[in-house]
């Protein structure tokens, strides 16, 4: 029985013993991967990009890199860490496994864990910024906290021991009356951040007409028509100067001009680059109706719309533009001949988005009828409709289109119908004409179907008023002016004369009219039964005067 005891506790202790071993190699292996550089590089950056304070996210892995001492809250207060986006985080987990002692972030071992495994920290490189001013009296600011106070025209301040980050130094105060606010960003390598300050008179043009205008990273105003006048404002001699305008879809930014090139009373132009001007859009815009118009001709969409529209016929301003034309050609009872577009213009251009651009127009259509599509009345003529629109163009590699998206409409404002009957006569013999003679009162109508009515009124009243009337089928002009009736057999064609028919034997008679302005004259031709008329030879009759 005691043997048997023995057995049984040097069983239980070969138990435990391996155990514990397997306990030792599963922690091994935890603590050799929980503890290894990457492992504390990619935790380091998943700290780093969470929201909220980065610092205090991210602070237990930072010591310097000169004692490696950990990184105090006191010693990062005037830091400024924002949250890593996807490709920040990127590019700092690629830095950190290739950096190397004497760079400004680097992994480095500071001890053990539980004296076997490494632990590594970020080793950062402190920075020391100096801000200098020639301003006395200034508050000196790092990321908005008070840092000190100037107290010379040659003022210079040193802050030592920083941790690596964003930070942006200003100066706060007052000078000969006027508020002096100005900031630089550091860079990240120049760490000398220069807000002396300088006083300068000159003005502003840009082609970003309402843009804003900055010195470095300061808004300084908004320019008015394209233009801004600096009145000796306080600026630092190394700022930038630049003209800014902020989009939906980004910031579009004219060139850059260092103040102190600038000149006292200056002009200088701070334009953008590549901006659509009236002159292109005006290109595109007609591009767009000429696809119209070819689409009318061969009724089918043109295979090169893409040119023009984006997304080809399925951009929504095309469709626009075909349903615009769909009732002359399409849904009316008469349908138009033909089709022109022979007024386009942009009435206003406006910048919407950092490519992109809104054109206001207007338009004219003019359908043409011919007498083919009025058998019953012969008619022909013109409808013009006047038009007004958006659009939204937007650019694509070095060419703008018409663009699907944004807005967009076209609206018919007026029409006029010149539609009408084709007129025998002149349009300027059309209408009452009259002779007043000594007892009588003669008129004499012209009617565009060529019906000729002459009415003789009498002034006394015991004469009878007499009317007859005429029909002449064309006239034919044999010199400016001067026309000669062309009618049927048996036509009265005392008709054509105001104070009576004419007549004689073994001659024939051809009439007509003078136009001259207000006054028209009745013409007659003699010739021989069997002779031609000589037209240049014509004889002048009675006078009559525009009604």
């Amino acid at each position: 029985m005691k043997k048997l005891r023995i057995f049984f506790k040097g069983k239980k202790l070969r138990i435990s013993l391996g155990s514990f071993m397997a306990l030792l190699l599963v922690f091994g292996i935890w603590g050799g991967f929980h503890y290894s550089k990457a492992s504390v590089i990619k935790r380091y950056v998943a700290a780093y990009s969470r929201s909220g304070s980065s610092f205090e996210n991210i602070k237990e892995y930072l010591v310097w890199s000169d004692n490696k001492e950990r990184v105090t809250n006191d010693q990062a207060k005037y830091a400024r860490f924002s949250g890593l986006n996807q490709a920040d985080a990127q590019q700092l987990t690629e830095t950190l496994e290739t950096a190397e002692p004497g760079d400004d972030l680097y992994v480095t071992r500071v001890g053990r864990k539980f004296l076997v495994f490494p632990d590594y920290r970020i080793a950062m490189k402190p920075l020391s910024l100096t801000i200098k001013t020639n301003i006395e009296g200034l508050d000196i600011l790092l990321n908005k906290k008070k840092v000190s106070t100037s107290d010379s025209d040659h003022y210079s301040l040193t802050v030592q021991r920083l941790p690596r980050a964003n930070y942006t130094a200003s100066v706060d105060g007052h000078y000969n009356n006027r508020d002096i606010e100005l900031s630089k960003t550091y860079d990240g390598k120049n760490g000398t951040l220069d807000l002396s300050v300088t006083f300068k008179h000159f003005t502003v043009t840009s082609n970003l007409t309402d843009g804003e205008l900055y010195f470095d990273d300061t808004k300084m105003a908004s320019l008015t028509d394209g233009q801004y006048e600096v009145d000796n404002y306080p600026l630092t001699n190394s700022a930038q100067v630049y003209v800014k305008k902020t989009f939906a879809d980004g910031d579009l930014v004219s060139k850059k001009e260092s103040l102190s090139k600038i000149s006292n009373g200056s002009t200088v132009a701070l334009d953008a680059d590549n901006l659509l001007d009236a002159g292109k859009a005006g290109q595109v815009l007609v591009a767009s109706f000429d696809k119209l118009v070819n689409y009318v001709s061969s009724n089918q969409n043109p295979a090169d719309l893409a040119t023009v529209f984006e997304d080809g016929a399925n951009n929504d301003f095309y469709k626009g533009l075909k349903e615009s034309i769909k009732a002359k050609f399409q849904t009316d009872q008469r349908k138009a001949s033909s089709f022109t577009i022979p007024n386009i213009v942009i009435d206003s251009m406006s910048q919407v988005g950092k490519e992109s651009y809104l054109l206001n127009f207007s338009a004219s259509y003019d359908f043409y009828y011919d007498k083919a599509t009025d058998s019953s009345k012969n008619t022909q003529g013109h409808v013009v409709q006047q038009l007004t629109g958006k659009v939204t163009l937007k650019k694509s590699g070095e060419d703008y289109l018409i663009a699907k998206a944004g807005e967009k409409n076209i609206t018919v404002t007026s029409e006029e119908n010149q539609v009408k009957a084709e007129s025998v006569f002149p349009d300027a013999l059309l209408g009452t004409w009259t002779l007043e003679n000594q007892d009588r009162t003669i008129s004499m109508t012209f009617d565009k179907d060529g019906t000729v009515t002459k009415k003789v009124d009498y002034k006394d009243s015991k004469q009878t008023d007499t009317t007859s009337t005429a029909k002449v089928r064309q006239v034919e002009e044999k010199e400016a002016g001067l026309y000669l009736f062309q009618y049927q057999d048996g036509t009265d064609t005392s008709t054509f004369v105001p104070n009576g028919g004419i007549g004689g034997s073994g001659v024939k008679y051809a009439f007509g009219v003078k136009l001259d302005g207000d006054k028209v004259t009745s013409v007659v031709w003699q010739a021989a039964i069997n002779a031609d008329y000589d037209y240049s030879k014509p004889l002048l009759g009675d006078v009559l005067s525009k009604k």
